[in-house]
């Protein structure tokens, strides 16, 4: 049985949003006996390139920004910007309400936020502007970071969806909102690579995940995710390593 294992980054493969813990690199090592290992993220390419280089993986697939660029090894399988007739229009209504935010454009961050946790940032420059707008006029984005307060969270959330009906925008933590192109998710990533596998195993821990898990065979989320989080997975589990014992006892 071919299995393809795909792992979120951030709060998962890489708990603490730094550096790949022992336990878990060791477990990236079982997963490699055990089938193919794979990224999906909402970070870029490069951020990704980042951990598989100073961890040595072999990751045959990256699915970067939710799903917005997907590639196998060198060959690049997929790629959706933001619309370029919306983008002006989502960048206004940041503008009207305040609303702090960094877009990705594939090199950089560009916005009005500033990372308090510099370490976080895996070398994508992160600039921060007061004013940012004249910055991104005419950029092509893969997606957007908006970071509302907790107690506005939802009512941004929903507000997004209804007035950008052609856009995605996912709750990925209680302050975090992530924006791409409509129909695209970690779950239509996956759809372009799954058919050469028998078993689609995942990992992950927030909002943009549970997509993933409604596709998975087999879905493991970290116990410190949301309760409705936690309720799209078949099973809740600490770590990446806890998971793949998990999986080693009860599905080899």
């Amino acid at each position: 049985m071919r299995n393809l294992f795909v792992t979120d980054l951030d709060g998962t493969f890489v708990k603490d949003s730094v550096t790949v813990n022992a336990a878990d690199l060791a477990a990236y090592h079982t997963a490699k006996e055990l089938g193919d290992f794979s990224i999906a993220t909402g970070r870029s390419l490069a951020e990704i390139q980042y951990i598989v280089q100073g961890n040595n993986l072999d990751v045959t697939h990256m699915i970067g920004f939710n799903g917005a660029v997907v590639t196998r090894y060198a060959q690049l399988l997929a790629e959706h910007h933001l619309p370029e007739d919306v983008t002006p229009k989502l960048l206004a209504y940041f503008k009207e309400q305040k609303l702090i935010f960094d877009a990705l454009d594939g090199q950089r961050r560009i916005g009005n936020f500033d990372h308090e946790h510099k370490q976080r940032l895996w070398n994508m420059p992160l600039i921060c502007l007061p004013d940012p707008y004249p910055a991104l006029e005419g950029h092509r984005l893969y997606k957007v970071n908006v970071r509302p307060s907790a107690e506005t969270a939802d009512f941004y959330l929903a507000d997004l969806q209804a007035k950008f009906p052609q856009l995605a925008t996912y709750k990925s933590g209680s302050t975090r909102l992530e924006v791409t192109a409509q129909g695209v998710s970690k779950a239509s990533g996956l759809a372009i690579i799954r058919s050469d596998y028998d078993r689609l195993v995942v990992f992950g821990d927030s909002g943009n995940d549970s997509d993933m898990f409604a596709v998975a065979d087999i879905s493991y989320c970290m116990d410190h995710a949301p309760a409705e989080v936690q309720a799209q997975a078949t099973h809740v589990v600490a770590s990446f390593a806890d998971a793949m014992a998990h999986f080693q006892t009860h599905y080899l």
